[in-house]
């Protein structure tokens, strides 16, 4: 259910189309797979902080998902982070992927 290698991130970020939210961006495209699973993504660049921080925002994505369903069928999804995320307290992560996974 996770985008793991490079590649897989590549070909998303190519030929995906973005939405994007206050404190994520998403890249969406049609999954590779022949499995109905959506599988999800997440990166964190360094100019949004620290190791710590980058961690906290892919704990706190990572476990909205969990909560919330991870991603419509059929599609690969990337998240990426953007500044504020840094920041944003878990209900506002919360709030911004709650506004951004139905214009997947």
């Amino acid at each position: 259910m996770r985008l793991r290698r490079r590649p897989e991130f590549v070909s998303v970020q190519s030929s995906g189309r973005k939405v994007h939210g206050k404190l994520f961006m998403a890249m969406v495209a049609q999954s590779s797979t022949s499995s109905s699973v959506g599988r999800v993504g997440l990166t964190v660049t360094k100019r949004i902080g620290n190791a710590v921080t980058r961690n906290r925002i892919k704990r706190r994505t990572r476990e909205w998902l969990r909560r919330n369903g991870w991603v419509p069928g059929g599609r690969d999804v990337v998240l990426v982070a953007k500044d504020g995320a840094a920041t944003a307290s878990s209900a506002e992560i919360a709030a911004d992927l709650a506004r951004l996974v139905p214009r997947m």
